[in-house]
């Protein structure tokens, strides 16, 4: 896409070095905004692979500590913030909700006073399914509630501090008139995943010609390609100021069990030495009860996205060659 001065804007992404973050600037440079990253941490190779030609200029900073962010707003004054700075392990914050709290909902605090006190126009925050209780109807739209009579949110601490950011940044948009947008992204997938997990080494795996093994008993999920995600976001950046402040990031399909998944697997990779293992990648069951099949009209007719693959196989094949393609890259060595 060529460069359009007249709606370039100065785009800050938090968590900049993380795996959904590096598709989004990649698209971001492509549609010609300005794009500064911040982040804990120095961009990991597979980081550097998306992003090719398209490496923002990275400022250190910690989204906990907003002395340290503050000075990033002023070198770079953006006009829209994208907060993907979060701590992305649900299972290790099942029993710390002061670490949960700490990065997924102080973090976000702060990142929002600094989109107020330096006059930041929007700010898409990066959410989670995790915020739903026990799923009430399908497809799941804006308007599920997250609290119910009898529960919380179904992703533990994790999903209730996602939740309060949402809420707070809600408040921020009627108090102060921030275009707050929240993304509630469901089981992302692709290049630069990093969970350790599920589809990674069974694609990647693959791709190596190792023999794996598919978990017998996991969460239905609707698997989402990164691609999709990624243009769910750099979408928001220049989405009209009517459109809706909450999307999900999904495909909208029926969920996959891990039968479905297998099969998927074999479609994608013929040749592959996979079986099913008795594994469980739930064993709680408190995954399960926040998933089900996501309504996604808003996000096709507001922001123009449409799923980038048409199959789950087809997503996954696409995973293996550009994993093959970083392999066989200077930045794997």
């Amino acid at each position: 896409m060529p460069l359009n001065v007249a709606k370039a804007k100065t785009v800050l992404v938090t968590g900049a070095t993380g795996f959904i973050a590096s598709w989004v600037q990649q698209l971001l440079a492509v549609a010609g905004h300005r794009v500064i990253g911040t982040s804990r941490y120095e961009f990991r190779p597979e980081s550097l692979f998306v992003l090719c030609d398209a490496v923002p200029p990275l400022d250190r900073a910690d989204v906990r500590d907003i002395d340290s962010l503050r000075p990033v707003f002023e070198r770079h004054k953006p006009d829209v913030v994208i907060h993907l700075d979060a701590y992305v392990n649900p299972v290790a914050l099942e029993d710390d909700p002061l670490r949960a709290l700490d990065y997924n909902f102080m973090g976000t605090v702060n990142a929002l006073e600094l989109c107020r006190d330096f006059g930041v126009e929007r700010m898409v925050f990066a959410s989670s399914i995790a915020v739903l209780p026990t799923i009430r109807y399908e497809p799941i739209d804006a308007a599920h509630p997250i609290i119910t009579a009898i529960e919380g949110p179904g992703g533990g601490f994790y999903g209730a501090a996602k939740a309060a950011a949402e809420i707070l940044g809600m408040t921020y948009a009627q108090a102060f008139g921030l275009d707050f947008r929240a993304i509630r992204a469901s089981a992302v997938y692709g290049f630069g995943m990093q969970w350790p997990i599920g589809i990674k080494p069974v694609v990647e795996g693959l791709a190596r010609g190792e023999a794996v093994q598919v978990a017998g008993e996991a969460p239905k999920r609707d698997y989402t390609p990164v691609q999709d995600v990624a243009a769910i976001f750099a979408a928001c950046v220049d989405a009209a100021s009517d459109t809706d402040r909450v999307f999900y990031a999904g495909t909208g399909r029926a969920l996959t069990t891990s039968a479905d998944l297998m099969r998927e697997v074999r479609t994608a990779f013929p040749k592959g030495d996979v079986t099913m293992s008795d594994e469980s990648l739930d064993p709680t069951g408190i995954e399960s009860r926040y998933r089900g099949v996501l309504e996604m009209a808003p996000v096709r007719t507001q922001l123009g996205v449409e799923t980038a693959f048409d199959s789950l196989a087809h997503g996954m094949l696409e995973y293996a060659e550009q994993y093959l393609r970083f392999l066989a890259s200077p930045l794997s060595k």
